[in-house]
């Protein structure tokens, strides 16, 4: 038979097949060492086994009797249970079982059996009712499921076709015990033994096995501490491997020319946090290693005028800037302001998106390969391969947690390591910033604009929606008023009681006085017509601009003084603020108003009263991180970014910190991984962070 490795997909491991390895990946196991590393959610102290004559009833106990009879008793007209009588030299008590086939075949007279359950008494006799039972294997005296303390899984299922697959707590630990026996010598290393020492960790293999099953609890916290550990050391080692091979980039220093001028065209002065940030990009660009640098605000604290300083430090000095956004109405949005902008200075700005003719996306390929466009905004279509820069100088990422490290990486190849500023309107907690962006220094503007209007947030339920809009129509009229209506889904489901766009847009249409007008914006729109609404809508010919949450960052009307969120209890609290960020833009008071169902969860409860409290973007960013998680916080869970298999960034953020440091070490210390002691590292990395040491190399 062949032996058991750890790269060996799940299927072909014995007692799994196809279907139970469906169930397996469903949770993202697919191999052995998935397997492997798949946490108990708690563990059961089993090691004390109570003779049957001193159990205690309603207790969970461990007891270990011989076969002495069995059979089935009928209940009622329509129970049968099948009864397994044990004995040892204290007493007898029964097992009792619904009546199934696998429970009669399961035992025989005269077997040795250890059952664990609550004990339960019936007319004086003592009882376990489906009990987890171990009949011990003459050949195999070793207990896996009492005598010790046991790993409890939890338990997975899956729908098949008319059938459920149901993987149960006890196969799951029968099938890692016996993995475990067979492998266990041979699980390789994957941190230096001088590592291991320092950070008081246990080797892999005792790590690993101690993780299923532990003498201890104590053992069993190290062995959890130490393959967390692991995980996020070698995350924290990909993630900053590039930052610290001391690249050699061109010093750009700022020559206050067209820096200037557009410092001067401004119609507002800047805040204190955004010089303070200025400042450390100059002194960043300044230098010879790239710049690598994160600046997070609160939405409208003025990033975006922060990049653009940014980006004419590069032009002014020859330089070619990209600017990519994760959408393309962000992208259409960030272009209209940069040229409003640029309108005055000697800058020449091209927009690249998906939907373009072919011929004019040729012209501006060349165009940019050329060096006759200075700044060209994009989405993802920029990290194409069709895409050349003569001469890139800085890479402008907005919205960053919206792509992963090696979308960010790829357009950076673009240039002989050009300078990277990457932006968030999302307020990130410092420990998801550090997992996040390790590999960044990070920038915070926390002040506002002067002269910005009061934004107050109220809740308005369901059944008092009518009775709202009418109220918000008189007002529209009186004090001509811009409104943002904000939807969930473009279109109606019949799964989900809550309203959609296009259902919200007919609704109000038919409503409406005839003096108000009300436009529609979502992806499903052609680019011309989101331009077409979205000038409509800051003209004031439309006065209500209903839209999906593609509106949340880089729409900017200063005169929209109005955001109604419908189904609110559907956003998260992120979300929900850089919705409110849209208004309160100008000098006017604002109002944001959330509309939710009148029976809400409890989780929702908790984020849309955290909403009504503050409009502090930190704050709510905690809260959220807290209630959701950091793959739903981020909207990242669909593809498994930051969904590590052992660590949790919340719960084990001691040893995130730990991690990031010991990482930061070995690189600070062997860049390229070359010494004999971290050779363990180099050859366990991605093999695209291989193939990249060896191009240095």
């Amino acid at each position: 038979m062949q032996k058991i490795n750890l790269n060996q997909k799940i299927q072909f491991l014995k007692g799994i097949g196809p279907r139970k390895a469906r169930v397996f990946e469903k949770i993202g196991i697919k191999t052995t060492e998935d397997l492997l590393y798949f946490k108990p959610k708690k563990y059961v102290d089993r090691r004390s086994i109570t003779k049957i004559r001193y159990l205690k009833a309603n207790q969970d106990e461990v007891v270990y009797g011989q076969v002495f009879t069995k059979g089935t008793r009928r209940v009622g007209r329509n129970k049968e249970f099948f009864i397994v009588i044990i004995k040892d030299e204290t007493g007898w008590m029964e097992l009792v079982f619904v009546n199934t086939p696998y429970f009669v075949k399961s035992f025989r007279i005269g077997d040795e059996v250890v059952a664990c359950g609550k004990v339960l008494e019936y007319k004086g006799i003592k009882q376990m009712f489906h009990p987890e039972f171990e009949v011990l294997d003459k050949k195999r005296r070793d207990l896996i499921h009492a005598g010790k303390i046991i790993p409890i899984y939890p338990q997975i299922s899956s729908s098949q076709g008319k059938s459920k697959i149901i993987l149960r707590p006890k196969f799951i630990r029968t099938l890692i015990y016996e993995i475990l026996e067979e492998i266990k010598e041979d699980i390789p290393e994957k941190l230096p033994e001088y590592i291991v020492k320092s950070q008081k960790l246990l080797s892999r293999k005792k790590a690993i096995y101690y993780l299923h099953f532990p003498y201890s609890f104590g053992i069993a916290e190290t062995a959890q501490k130490t393959l967390i550990f692991e995980e996020f050391f070698y995350y924290f080692i990909h993630l900053m491997l590039y930052r610290y091979q001391k690249f050699k980039t061109f010093p750009i220093k700022v020559k206050h020319e067209l820096t200037k001028r557009f410092i001067d065209s401004l119609k507002f002065k800047l805040t204190n946090d955004q010089k303070r940030v200025i400042r450390e990009i100059e002194v960043d660009m300044a230098k010879e290693l790239p710049m690598r640098r994160l600046l997070q605000g609160e939405v409208g604290s003025g990033k975006t005028v922060v990049a653009l300083y940014a980006a004419l430090i590069a032009i002014e000095n020859g330089f070619q800037v990209a600017f990519m956004a994760p959408t393309e109405i962000l992208a259409e949005q960030h272009f209209s302001v940069i040229t409003s902008f640029f309108k005055k200075l000697p800058v020449e700005c091209s927009i690249l998106k998906g939907k373009i003719k072919t011929k004019e996306k040729r012209e501006i390929l060349r165009r940019i390969l050329d060096g006759e466009i200075n700044l060209v905004v994009g989405t993802h279509s920029l990290i194409q391969e069709e895409v050349e820069f003569k001469n890139l100088g800085l890479v402008i990422v907005d919205e960053q947690h919206k792509f992963g490290v090696s979308q960010r990486a790829t357009l950076v190849k673009k240039g002989k390591f050009p300078h990277l500023l990457v932006m968030t309107a999302t307020p990130i907690p410092r420990t998801l910033a550090l997992a996040l962006y390790g590999d960044l220094e990070i920038s915070t503007i926390k002040e506002m604009p002067a002269g910005r209007g009061k934004i107050t947030t109220s809740l308005v339920k369901k059944s008092n929606r009518k009775e709202f809009y009418s109220r918000l129509f008189e007002k529209i009229i009186r004090d001509r008023e811009k409104v943002y209506i904000v939807a969930p889904f473009i279109e109606k489901s019949e799964k989900l009681e809550v309203k959609a766009c296009e259902e919200i847009f007919s609704e109000i249409s038919k409503w409406l006085p005839e003096q108000i007008k009300i436009g529609i914006l979502h992806s499903r729109i052609s680019s011309e017509e989101r331009i077409e609404v979205m000038e409509k809508f800051k003209n004031g010919e439309i006065s209500i601009l209903t839209a999906t949450p593609m509106i949340e960052v880089g729409i900017d009307v200063k005169d929209a003084t109005i955001m109604v969120i419908e189904g609110a209890e559907r956003f998260g609290l992120a979300q929900l603020h850089q919705l409110r960020g849209r208004i309160g833009r100008g000098e006017k008071d604002s109002f944001c108003v959330v509309i939710v169902d009148d029976n809400i969860s409890e989780d929702a409860k908790k984020r849309i009263n955290a909403f009504l409290k503050t409009n502090d973007g930190f704050s709510l960013s905690e809260v959220d991180l807290r209630l959701r998680g950091p793959g739903d916080f981020l909207g990242t869970r669909q593809h498994g970014y930051l969904n590590f298999k052992t660590g949790d960034i919340l719960k084990n953020k001691d040893i995130l910190l730990k991690a990031k440091r010991q990482a930061e070490a070995v690189l600070e210390k062997d860049p390229e991984l070359k010494l004999l002691e971290n050779k363990v590292i180099s050859s366990n990395i991605y093999t695209e962070d291989r193939i990249f040491l060896s191009e240095i190399g």
